[in-house]
């Protein structure tokens, strides 16, 4: 099972409405507090990646694939400071073509002149330089996807070098690629080893030991594409004329290097597999964490949210989809990556409480109560731990004890806006759907967009109902059905 899957499964702090006490709270966003170093940038590094710069990225690259690349870089690397450049695009929409895609017989012509001319053995370092700074923003789904690109690009770049290069103007071009290369992995590694850390709540020595599993697996990954090129040339070789430029292709001779093999069992701490799902539970976090820094959770929302990302945790751990060591981190890691959130939320209620509107009285927006977080979680937990890992089951038993512990928060701080009616009306449609009328204008939008990238929509869905789904898409995507937990 390939926990990259679970990138399909919608994330229900994504789509859960916040509801009466979040509303209350009233919060200007822009006075919004952050948790801890970076928690906002380390969030901002998970967001999908642009990837119209990599060649093979993730389906076939053909011949014609690289032929048509080499074309465009040509004819239209558009720079509004080159006339050239200004003018190839122009001559292009006064002939009626409006994309930058070249004709068969453009194309066709491109190719015989490649064929005939072939390619130097220089590498295009500003193209190379691009397509591996954007991994900084790699996120799980992309994660394995992403290794094989970086490592497959830097030994065919090298082998490309070596072959074309000697003496001194060799050493030179090989210390470029160095820098070009580490400048990108050490980008995808610090990028997503800072998520995991900033959302998880990582130490510092569970975060080097990530940063040691990237290297290690780029290295591994790295040594078995040099065993694949002696394969890869000599496919090459049987392609006829156009052998005599592909084999200076190296994005070309990169994405033949990632089809022909695939690195075996790796020796590193953390597999991919352990850090693309660790990855999963941080993009929940993420969102708990950041919501909380807008007032947009509560204690009690806080602990149903992160007690939904444990649980797939939990039950992902349980299926032997992630290691033993990574099992641990995750489980390691846990208090304080719910102590991050109950931070955002405190700094965020702090902030508030510190410009308060006329009329509103001191202690409307009291600081976080822990007791009503560690109450609902503890019971949403123990739930799970004892209905057999029904997750939906397990919500619903916090959210009942989340009634009775937030009448308590209530009594002990009357002033504070989240508790008393509005967590009583949170409650209390709970399980029940919003009607149409009461759903905004901006979610109507957000939801039609999600719905054009084929994601589903939450419209009409009680927050109960939202909690529910997440967990059965999530069993879905890991295999389907439960597991017994106490077993």
């Amino acid at each position: 099972m390939n926990i990259s899957s679970l990138g399909n499964v919608p994330n229900i702090t994504n789509q859960i409405t916040t509801g009466a006490p979040q509303a209350g709270f009233r919060c200007d966003p822009s006075a919004a507090a952050t948790s801890g170093s970076g928690t906002s940038q380390g969030s901002a590094r998970l967001l999908h990646l642009d990837l119209s710069d990599r060649k093979g990225y993730r389906e076939d690259y053909s011949i014609r694939d690289a032929a048509e690349g080499l074309w465009k870089k040509e004819n239209f690397d558009f720079n509004i400071f080159d006339p050239a450049s200004i003018q190839r695009m122009q001559d292009r929409v006064r002939q009626g073509s409006y994309t930058m895609k070249p004709t068969d017989e453009e194309l066709s012509a491109y190719l015989d002149t490649l064929r005939q001319n072939g390619l130097d053995g220089s590498v295009d370092w500003t193209g190379l330089t691009r397509e591996l700074e954007a991994f900084k923003t790699t996120t799980p789904e992309e994660l394995e996807d992403g290794l094989d690109y970086l490592a497959s690009r830097y030994v065919a770049a090298r082998d490309k070098l070596e072959r074309n290069y000697t003496g001194e103007e060799l050493t030179a071009q090989l210390a470029k690629l160095e820098e070009v290369y580490q400048a990108g992995k050490s980008g995808m590694i610090d990028g997503y080893t800072q998520a995991l850390q900033d959302n998880l709540g990582l130490s510092d020595s569970d975060a080097q030991a990530v940063r040691d599993s990237f290297s290690t697996i780029l290295a591994e990954k790295e040594e078995t594409y040099r065993g694949a090129l002696k394969q890869v040339h000599e496919a090459v070789e049987q392609t006829g004329p156009d052998s005599v430029w592909l084999k200076n292709h190296d994005a070309y001779i990169a994405s033949q290097l990632r089809a022909a093999d695939k690195a075996g069992q790796s020796e590193a701490r953390y597999s991919v597999q352990d850090l693309a799902a660790a990855g999963q539970i941080a993009q929940s976090y993420r969102t708990e964490i950041f919501d909380a820094s807008f007032c947009g959770r509560n204690e009690a929302t806080l602990a149903l949210g992160l007690s939904l990302a444990d649980m797939k945790a939990e039950t992902m751990i349980s299926k032997g989809l992630v290691s033993e060591n990574m099992a641990a981190l995750l489980r390691n890691s846990r208090a304080q990556g719910h102590e991050n959130a109950l931070t955002a939320l405190d700094q965020a209620l702090a902030q508030r409480e510190s410009h308060l509107a006329p009329g509103e009285p001191k202690g409307t927006f009291a600081p976080v109560d822990r007791s009503v977080f560690q109450g609902i979680y503890d019971a949403t937990l123990n739930a799970f731990r004892q209905n057999g890992g029904d997750g939906a089951g397990a919500i619903r038993a916090g959210a009942s004890y989340g009634q009775s512990i937030t009448a308590q928060a209530t009594a002990r701080n009357p002033q504070a806006l989240r508790w008393g009616i509005s967590m009583e009306s949170y409650w209390k449609n709970f399980y029940t759907a919003p009607d149409a009328k009461e759903v905004s204008p901006l979610d109507k939008s957000v939801n039609r967009l999600m719905e054009q990238i084929g994601k589903p929509s939450s419209l009409g869905s009680s927050a109960y109902q939202k909690y529910a789904d997440s967990w059965r898409d999530f069993l879905a995507a890991i295999g389907g059905g439960g597991v017994n937990i106490r077993a």
